[in-house]
């Protein structure tokens, strides 16, 4: 794909000026990376950084029967969302597959937002629009590129964003969101992240994203490339789509069965499959794996266990800034938490542990 084909966020030029190192992703021109991958990692996990993450995806659904539709379009609890609350929720296709994995928002009492993953963009809105389809009193619309998105993650996110949103950060408790003032512009504000630190995500008028991003900065927020966002959410084991999720892998098999409602009184996509994987027994799951000796783990590499049965490949896998050893995420066949197994890297199978996930223990807000 070339540079001409990607698309570019209201944040672009302010990247670029600020030493941000420009990468294919998803369709979009983002920084990989500003002072280096290590030094904005440290920033978040110690103090704060500042993400653009408008490149993501926003699908509004509203209506008399919004939520009814909701309940059958995905396989978690809709219906106990108060208004101000979200959800993380995977989006399944019949199989139990992931079509995508997004944030579900309750603006109001019928109205909802779906954040969903810009590379999956035109494929979920295919998927919504073909299932909303002979539903009445359902309203769907795609609202990406209307608004800008942002994230300010770490400790010194609240005093922060609290500096300019008043009271209402402070207060706000965690997977919550509600609408402030900020900088001149009414926004969308939640509390939550992708890097398992204290934090927030903004969804501002694309007009008013580049104000609100000098007015972080000279706060002494450090700008985070993709690099950074892609090692924190590693150390925290999550999920990320393409890699750990995808439309041949289940919730159940990607360690999510706790987002999972497979007992509500209403049918939905992909339910028969999930209750008939769940009811078998015996899918691959997800592991989290530490080195034991030095090596940086790759996706795709295999893995073997003591006696030389291949049992999965890794998914994901980086050096952990915080714990200074490689780290990564497989799906295997066998082997709990506490097993050695082998990476194959260059050639080399190299030992590595079995570990609860996550790599590392952050605690944020939740009430």
């Amino acid at each position: 794909m070339t540079n001409e084909r990607l698309q570019r966020t209201p944040l672009y030029e302010v990247a670029v000026a600020e030493g941000g190192r420009m990468v294919p992703f998803g369709g979009w021109e983002m920084p990989v990376q500003f002072a280096g991958i290590r030094r904005e990692h440290q920033a978040v996990r110690q103090r704060a950084g500042l993400f653009d993450i408008s490149h993501m995806g926003q699908i509004s659904v509203a209506g008399d029967h919004g939520l009814a539709f909701l309940e059958y379009l995905l396989p978690v609890p809709v219906g106990a969302l108060a208004v101000g609350q979200m959800l993380y929720a995977p989006l399944c296709n019949e199989q139990g597959g992931c079509v995508d994995d997004l944030v579900l928002y309750r603006l109001a009492p019928q109205e909802y937002l779906l954040v969903v993953n810009a590379s999956r963009l035109s494929t979920d809105w295919q998927w919504i629009q073909t299932h909303s389809a002979g539903w009445s009193g359902v309203q769907t619309r795609n609202l990406s590129g209307e608004k800008a998105m942002l994230a300010v993650q770490g400790p010194e996110a609240e005093a922060i964003v609290g500096a300019l949103a008043g009271k209402a950060a402070a207060s706000l408790g965690y997977y919550r969101c509600t609408m402030v003032a900020l900088a001149g512009d009414e926004v969308l504000l939640s509390r939550n992240g992708y890097t398992g630190e204290d934090g927030f995500e903004i969804i501002c008028s694309a007009d008013a994203v580049v104000g609100l991003w000098e007015k972080l900065r000279s706060a002494g927020v450090q700008p985070c490339g993709l690099g950074a966002r892609d090692t924190l959410r590693l150390e925290m084991g999550f999920c990320l789509y393409g890699h750990e999720l995808d439309e041949r892998t289940t919730p159940l098999e990607a360690g999510l069965a706790w987002t999972l409602d497979l007992k509500k009184e209403v049918d939905f996509v992909g339910r028969a499959a999930l209750q008939a994987q769940r009811a078998a027994g015996g899918y691959r799951r997800l592991r989290g794996f530490r080195m034991l000796e030095r090596g940086i783990p790759r996706a795709e590499y295999p893995v073997f266990d003591r006696r030389g049965a291949l049992i999965g490949a890794v998914t994901s896998g980086t050096h952990s800034p915080v714990l200074n050893q490689g780290i990564g995420l497989a799906y295997l066949r066998r082997g709990k938490v506490g097993a050695q197994v082998y990476v194959e890297i260059k050639g080399k199978r190299q030992p590595a542990a079995v570990v609860k996930l996550p790599f590392v223990r952050r605690s944020v807000k939740k009430e």
